[in-house]
């Protein structure tokens, strides 16, 4: 019987928390971020705000958990596509998923404190671990720089390009993005 109730309380608090982000993420297509107050996430989500507050501190702390789970969900892609795909392949499903959560409804991009930087810091230390295992096969054996270093370098500069990317409003498309990320990084490992 305990767990049947342990399941309608899980279902009911996914509930209270998919209501929470949806207000959050109404709101933030109405008013600038700064603006958005856990009242105004409380009256639009019909909740009152210690419910809030049982999940969350504050906005800046639901943002946080927001990027985090976007975070978390990008990990889980990223392991299955650099199994099964080549690396522009691999760079282009990452664009793809950072585009699709951080436009219209899951802008979480525009609401961190530093802009794009905070969230693509987040996301570059993510795809470093993941896209390391592209590029190490590259890099020469009697390479003089330790790969630890060439891995952070291409990482940075590849977030660079990312963040680039995404304050421009996404002119480009993502095979265009990726096929210049790749360019960077093969004419950087060429050096070596």
């Amino acid at each position: 019987m305990s767990q049947k109730i342990n399941k309608k309380e899980d279902r009911r608090i996914r509930y209270t928390k998919m209501r929470i982000r949806t207000a959050f993420h109404e709101l933030i297509q109405e008013m600038d971020h700064e603006k958005i107050t856990v009242t105004a996430i409380c009256n639009r989500a019909e909740i009152n705000r210690a419910t809030f507050y049982k999940y969350y501190l504050d906005v800046p702390d639901l943002v946080d958990k927001l990027q985090d789970e976007t975070i978390n969900e990008l990990a889980e892609k990223l392991d299955f596509t650099a199994k099964n795909n080549t690396t522009e392949e691999f760079l282009i499903e990452t664009l793809a998923f950072i585009k699709n959560n951080s436009d219209g409804h899951s802008n979480l991009i525009s609401v961190t404190p530093s802009g794009a930087s905070s969230f693509t810091d987040k996301i570059s230390r993510l795809v470093y671990c993941k896209f390391s295992s592209f590029i190490e096969p590259m890099i020469p054996i009697k390479s003089n720089i330790e790969k630890v270093v060439v891995f952070s370098y291409i990482a940075a500069g590849s977030a660079g390009v990312i963040d680039y990317w995404i304050r421009t409003g996404y002119k480009e498309n993502e095979k265009s993005i990726a096929k210049k990320i790749s360019l960077l990084a093969s004419a950087t490992l060429k050096c070596l």
